[in-house]
């Protein structure tokens, strides 16, 4: 879609770059397939055709390991996921629980696992970032509010479109960006939650006139079962290596780190508006805090309510109580969550807003995050030139064994001759990647929206793929507003 043009267009996601060093094997595979070959080579010349019909489940086990694929995932990869998580399993780091007797360091969140050096610090505005000293990085999270893009017509879906566009840019020249992370959270509300509300909002006085509108009113109230509230994160994550120098010359440690976080939220808050987002605020402490408890305990969520709307400002504990992991999913104090990886985007054209049976499917708990991670110009075509040799690499290969060019590779070859011009153009290069967590109260409800998802993944065009032996990490980037993604 060019700059001028206020017509809205269908739009197609390059897939997954999946190169391998030969044949499209990565060399753990290669290696496996040469264990094979040697194991199979030496036991023929050593004991003839005998030994090797004797040692055939051995060379032949090794090679068809490494050739084989599950969900497009090499058997190796799966072997290692799986060695992994049972290693996890027996050193007893799959399980958390809270020990109150042990105090935490003031400014620390009370997180599992790695998380539990995760520093809160405040703004002189009492404004939070979360700083993270081991990965060198600082998160702030907004909480925002659009119109519903579904409810826009086609030009102004257009100019959204470009907007958006401009905003990814403008993160790909900002090199203290490290990613970005848009996170829907979509809640259950019970009527009884709409009742508060409207007794907080109401006017302590009423005339005469209208007190059957308020009874007609609350009638409705009682009638309802529950309503699915949005919100709307947007989490920034600014590198602090590579800001160094301006946090040195801004007065140097979390002075400086302050300044540098506060200047790239402002940044981003005016681009934001270019998309017509509005930023309502930067999350303080106990709102933080409030939204990442909720995470873990969806009970709370209601009782939250009064820490998100700023009438309670107490200090909140964002941690949980126990966290349980699972090889296919996640345990917390309230709560069995699951969360899912996008693997495949739309195959075919489609247009802005595709995503709509996914954000908005179902009457139960789930969140929706896209964790954008920004290119640099010069990487992007260094990566680049490697895919068009690794492709020219091919069609070499493919001539020698006299074998035509699949339909798939021939899209592959153009999706990065378009993305080389769209770079030249000046667009920015980013690296979107997609979670879906969701939450049920029981495994069988989870089950349940789990298939419920899973039609609305397909009437999106998408295709969701269970983060087996990773339900923690996937939970961490999923469901928390860190703006963490699995690497």
């Amino acid at each position: 879609m060019s700059e001028n043009t206020r017509t809205l267009q269908p739009v197609k996601f390059p897939r997954y770059e999946r190169h391998g060093l030969f044949m499209g094997l990565q060399w753990y595979q290669l290696g496996l397939v040469g264990v094979g070959v040697l194991t199979g080579t030496i036991a023929s010349a050593t004991g003839g055709p005998p030994a090797l019909v004797f040692t055939m489940p051995v060379w032949l086990g090794a090679i068809l390991f490494g050739v084989l694929q599950y969900q497009r995932i090499p058997y190796p990869v799966w072997a290692y996921a799986a060695t992994v998580f049972l290693w996890r399993q027996q050193l007893g780091q799959t399980k958390f629980l809270a020990k109150p007797e042990q105090p935490r360091p003031a400014g620390q969140l009370a997180l599992p696992g790695g998380l539990g050096s995760l520093e809160l610090r405040q703004t002189k505005e009492d404004a939070a970032f979360v700083v993270d000293r081991q990965s060198h990085e600082a998160m702030a999270v907004l909480r925002c509010t659009t119109t519903s893009f579904a409810l826009l017509d086609d030009d102004d879906k257009a100019y959204a479109v470009q907007a958006w566009s401009r905003v990814q840019t403008a993160m790909a020249q900002r090199p203290a960006v490290a990613r970005q992370a848009i996170q829907d959270y979509t809640v259950p509300y019970p009527s009884t939650a709409l009742r508060e509300f409207y007794d907080r909002a109401k006017a302590p006085t009423r005339i005469e006139d209208v007190r059957w509108g308020d009874r007609s009113y609350l009638d409705l109230i009682a009638e309802a079962g529950s309503v699915m509230v949005h919100e709307l994160l947007v989490c920034l994550v600014v590198d602090t290596a590579k800001a160094r120098r301006r946090i040195r010359d801004a007065g140097g440690d979390m002075a400086g780190m302050e300044h540098v976080v506060t200047s790239e939220v402002e940044a981003l808050t005016t681009g934001l508006k270019t998309h017509g987002v509005n930023v309502d605020e930067w999350l303080p402490g106990n709102k933080l805090t409030a939204v990442i408890r909720g995470a873990f305990d969806p009970d709370a969520v209601t009782r939250l309510a009064a820490t998100k709307q700023g009438t309670d400002t107490a200090p909140l504990s964002g941690g949980p109580m126990a966290v349980e992991e699972h090889w296919s999913y996640l345990r917390t104090d309230s709560g069995f969550h699951q969360t899912f990886w996008i693997a495949e985007w739309p195959r075919q054209q489609v247009f802005p807003g595709f995503l709509h049976p996914v954000v908005y499917v179902g009457n139960f708990r789930h969140t929706v995050t896209e964790v954008i991670r920004a290119i640099p110009t010069e990487q992007a075509l260094r990566d680049i030139r490697s895919a068009h040799e690794a492709h020219e690499t091919r069609r070499r290969v493919n001539a020698r064994f006299d074998r035509p060019l699949t339909r798939e590779q021939r899209a592959e070859e153009e999706e990065v001759a378009q993305r080389e011009d769209e770079i030249v153009a000046g667009h920015g290069d980013v690296r979107p990647a997609a979670y879906v967590t969701i939450t049920a109260d029981t495994l069988d409800a989870l089950a349940r929206h789990r298939q419920e998802l899973e039609s609305a993944a397909a009437g999106a065009f998408v295709e969701l793929r269970l983060l087996a032996g990773q339900q923690w990490p996937a939970f961490v980037a999923g469901a928390l507003p860190l703006g963490r993604g699995l690497k």
